[in-house]
């Protein structure tokens, strides 16, 4: 075997680290997006297939569980997928490289959701926020209560005792004092009913006293739906961490895999020799 010197290698000295490819980063995450999206519509076959009308709540309950892993596979397997063609697409034999592009796709996916997800909220919102406005509006005007029209709750029945009180007000106020009682602040909840009835604070404290078991079951609801809330919205955060997490793990697989098994997409090829003309 002979020697071959160190100075006779050829070493490219302009690019001597691999550089990230973001064509190819964007076309893996492409390729993930539209995984994700065939993905979500099987998801959504398979839940409108799967529910019983004559059972609702075992329904819901099964889809619920049902949806929350089905969001873990879709993002696993849309980001596997998504890193794997972004090592492909990039050409090369680098495992690390590889991975790097799917973590890479993994981020721009991220991205891209929180986006489209902060978008979709703020129009939602500012959207429900018109449609209250409107309601309010129409509702000062005829006189009524937007609480107690709505019905149904021990909140909105003392909102309607407490707004009964204040028949002669132009617009209804109930709204601040009911917040004041759920808070347990009787003394500014007796305070804003005097101001709005004209009495004195001691003839509004025994009224809101008379109200006192409507008070009670208002409270307790109100727990009871802050509870509720707080749990379904830790338990989305939890799955949101736990797809995005493993989706990462498998985006950094799938591109050091890709890259691995590269030579399964760019295989060598023959191809036969150009012919040359040759002179006489």
């Amino acid at each position: 075997m002979s020697y071959v010197p160190e100075s006779s290698v050829n070493i490219d000295k302009r690019n001597p680290h691999p550089t990230m490819k973001f064509r190819a980063v964007i076309a893996g995450w492409l390729v993930a997006t539209g995984v994700a999206g065939l993905l979500y519509v099987a998801g959504l076959a398979l839940g409108f297939s799967s529910f019983d009308a004559w059972n609702a709540a075992g329904s819901a309950k099964g889809i619920g569980i049902g949806t929350a892993i089905w969001m873990i596979i879709t993002w696993v397997a849309a980001l596997f997928l998504g890193g794997m063609f972004a090592s492909w697409f990039d050409g090369r034999n680098d495992d690390t490289m590889g991975a790097l592009h799917g973590v890479t796709v993994w981020g721009l996916s991220v991205t891209m959701t929180a986006l489209w997800l902060a978008l979709g909220l703020g129009h939602s919102m500012s959207g429900h926020g018109g449609m209250m406005g409107m309601h309010a509006d129409g509702d000062n005007a005829r006189g009524s209560n937007p609480s107690a029209m709505a019905g149904g709750g021990a909140v909105a029945v003392l909102d309607a005792n407490i707004a009964f009180q204040l028949t002669g007000r132009e617009h209804g106020g109930s709204a601040p004092i009911v917040a004041a009682l759920i808070a347990n602040h009787d003394d500014t909840a007796s305070a804003l009913l005097a101001a709005d009835t004209g009495t004195t604070q001691a003839s509004a404290a025994q009224a809101l006293q008379r109200l006192s078991p409507q008070i009670g079951l208002a409270r307790a609801e109100a727990k009871m739906t802050a509870d509720r809330t707080a749990h379904y919205l830790a338990m989305m955060l939890w799955i949101a961490f736990i797809s995005s997490f493993l989706a990462l793990l498998a985006a950094a697989i799938g591109g050091s895999l890709g890259a691995s098994h590269i030579h399964r997409v760019y295989h060598l090829r023959k191809y036969p020799a150009r012919p040359t003309s040759r002179l006489s």
